[in-house]
């Protein structure tokens, strides 16, 4: 084992030099099937027995952990470990009470699970759910529990789960989306039992991750293959079933391994021991993120004189909107958002008023300032549709495009020193057919530094173009799809929103549904996903 030896370094010259700082010790978590109400449990029935040889047997396998999620527990082994495992903040989820957890003793016989962390109970905030809350009859629940609060010196948001093959991907989907809102883009980290081996359709979404945290690593990963645990004498396990995730953004040189404890013969029943070190998360800015917790966002302008912010969840899909706006001088806006325009670190919003360009700072929560009048055209916008189109020259200063009667125009910009924006001289790069096209803006989608140019012409055809710094044009286009416009209305893109590194597209359609199409492969009428129905025909743009 290294050691670390001294706290200052002695330069040549006699000067001290401080020693590089110590890394941050791992975040150790463990994960355990108890089966505390069923016949696998039968080499202790003593609660005060099991919970001293479950700690003594944890702590070898990996010293004392931050994080311990339990499954299948009886009120009475939580009880006897709950004495020992002092300075743990524990959160219990269960109400059912199987004729099996009589043998514990206990206050009473329910039957559910628990997440130990370690730490001051009010240091930390609870949250659980149920995967399926229809789930109220059945013999045993599945229940999402997290405590948010210092874990490895920062907030963290760690959980613990028993999902179930019943529900739609074992459950993966509706945890991720609880994760989603209580982790609101701090670090996250869940371990339990999955009931899905590694190559299941299940853990596809654990793989994609939040926004905030990026895609979940698991700890084990490419040590877990095939997907079998090993055999073990006396007992046979035949499958993997639990796992260990850890956000990509905020963690590091994750390890893991698995025990037999000799506590439940069930054959899928090991303990998962994993750590992770904290990692610095560097400034992460997502492109489309308006609320700071970096997932895309879309704005919507409502034919009630409204613009409504819906926040991104990260896998297509939105939660419910708020009004940022209101008012007359909403009415027919061209709304877009795609760059920070005052250098302060939040992407803010263009609108066209009238025949007014404004550009609406963000305050960093979603919430907008007053416009203020961006410095460009003399001749008003009343009969152009300006975009902020992100960075399209690749110069480093995001840019306006706008499409009018004589054509497709190039707002190359800069931000100025009065917070402001100014543009240079107004290049076309585009013919007067472009007065019909629908610009859309995925923003970069080839990682060579520039935003590329989607735009959907009358007939509804798709097709990507990217601008040429040296000829100052688009080059040839690329056909991406078809999407008619009389059956999607309206149409959007904010980029890659489901972590597959493709752009995506919504669009409305005539029945006044929102559809996700997810990018990779060829838009098409007879494709997306429903994620809104009814009411999206009172939209009059999406940006």
């Amino acid at each position: 084992m290294a050691l670390l030896v001294g706290a200052v370094g002695v330069a040549g010259s006699g000067q001290k030099v401080a020693a590089d700082p110590a890394p941050p010790p791992p975040v150790r978590t463990v994960s355990y099937n108890a089966c505390g109400a069923h016949t696998c449990q039968n080499t202790v029935d003593d609660a005060d027995t099991w919970a001293a040889k479950f700690r003594s047997r944890m702590e070898a396998e990996g010293g004392p952990a931050d994080v311990i999620a339990l499954q299948e527990m009886c009120t009475g082994q939580y009880e006897a470990l709950r004495k020992l495992l002092v300075g743990y903040t524990a959160h219990w989820a269960g109400e059912q009470e199987p004729p099996g957890c009589a043998r514990w003793g206990g206050s009473s016989t329910k039957f559910g699970q628990v997440l130990f962390v370690k730490g001051e109970t009010a240091d930390f905030t609870a949250y659980r759910a149920l995967a399926d809350p229809a789930e109220t009859s059945v013999p045993q629940q599945r229940w999402m529990l997290c405590l948010k609060g210092p874990i490895g010196g920062r907030t963290t948001l760690a959980c613990g789960t028993h999902l179930s093959p019943s529900l739609p991907l074992n459950g993966t989907p509706v945890l991720l989306a609880n994760m989603e809102r209580w982790a609101a883009g701090a670090p996250a980290l869940v371990t339990g039992d999955f009931n899905a081996i590694p190559s299941h359709a299940g853990l596809v979404p654990m793989r994609t991750g939040l926004c905030g945290t990026g895609p979940f690593i698991e700890a084990d990963a490419g040590r877990n293959a095939p997907t079998a645990y090993a055999t073990a004498a006396p007992f046979t396990y035949r499958l993997k079933y639990d796992h260990a995730f850890f956000g990509s953004r905020d963690f590091t040189q994750l390890r893991a391994r698995t025990a037999d404890i000799d506590l439940t013969p069930g054959e899928d029943h090991k303990l998962v021991w994993a750590e992770a070190r904290p990692l610095a998360r560097t400034a992460v800015r997502v492109p489309g993120d308006l609320t700071g917790d970096l997932c895309p966002d879309m704005l919507a302008v409502r034919k009630d004189d409204t613009l409504r912010l819906y926040p991104g969840t990260g896998r297509g899909t939105f939660g419910s909107p708020r009004v940022i706006g209101s008012g007359p001088e909403w009415n027919g806006a061209v709304v877009s958002h795609r760059g920070d325009w005052d250098g302060d670190g939040h992407e803010d919003v263009v609108a066209r008023k009238g025949d007014q360009l404004l550009l609406h700072r963000n305050t960093g929560t979603g919430d907008l300032a007053p416009g203020v009048v961006m410095k460009v055209s003399e001749t008003g916008w009343a009969h152009a549709s300006p975009v902020a189109a992100g960075d399209v020259d690749g110069d480093g200063g995001p840019d306006v495009l706008a499409t009018s009667a004589t054509g497709l125009w190039l707002h190359r910009g800069r931000v100025a020193a009065d917070g402001g924006w100014l543009s240079f001289s107004a290049a076309r790069i585009g013919g007067p057919e472009w007065k019909e096209y629908e610009v859309l803006l995925p923003g970069d989608t080839d990682g060579d530094g520039k935003a590329e140019v989607w735009a959907r012409d009358p007939a509804g055809d798709i097709r990507q173009y990217t601008y040429d710094s040296g000829t100052k044009s688009l080059g040839a286009p690329t056909a991406l799809g078809t999407l008619p416009r009389g059956s999607r209305p309206l149409a959007l893109s904010l980029g890659d929103t489901d972590g597959d590194g493709k752009a995506d597209l919504w669009t409305t359609t005539s029945s006044a549904d929102l559809l996700f199409h997810p990018g990779g492969t060829p838009f098409a009428e007879t494709g997306g996903v429903t994620v809104g129905t009814g009411g999206w025909g009172y939209f009059s743009r999406l940006g």
